[in-house]
């Protein structure tokens, strides 16, 4: 008879640690398997050219400056001294990856560039 008891209880202590630590498990998946806005997504991986200014601290006229007269610089020499502003062309618009840019901008600084 007391067998018989320590089962049922161990059951029911074994059920209801089951059903708790499958509660928890539900409510921390579906915060994380909730989907990223559109504008999330942009601003975690690519950057256009105004986002990418406003993150250096400079305006978008400046960024084409610079940009320009690195093209300028690798097209009359052949070489260019230091990383040049990183950015992808896609259909004729300029995209920055956020943490590419800040690594450019901390290298060009250290190397006292003057545009």
């Amino acid at each position: 008879m007391t067998s018989n008891k320590m089962l049922l209880i161990s059951s029911i202590i074994l059920s209801l640690g089951i059903i708790v630590g499958a509660s928890l498990i539900g409510s921390n998946s579906a915060s994380v398997s909730e989907p990223l806005s559109k504008k999330e997504v942009q601003a975690s991986i690519l950057l256009d050219s105004k986002e990418a200014s406003e993150l250096l601290g400079i305006s978008e006229k400046e960024l084409l400056k610079i940009i320009t007269e690195e093209k300028r610089i690798l097209e009359t020499t052949g070489s260019y001294d230091g990383a040049l502003v990183p950015y992808i062309m896609i259909d004729g618009k300029r995209y920055f990856e956020r943490t590419k840019l800040l690594v450019w901008a901390q290298e060009s600084s250290s190397l006292h560039k003057e545009y």
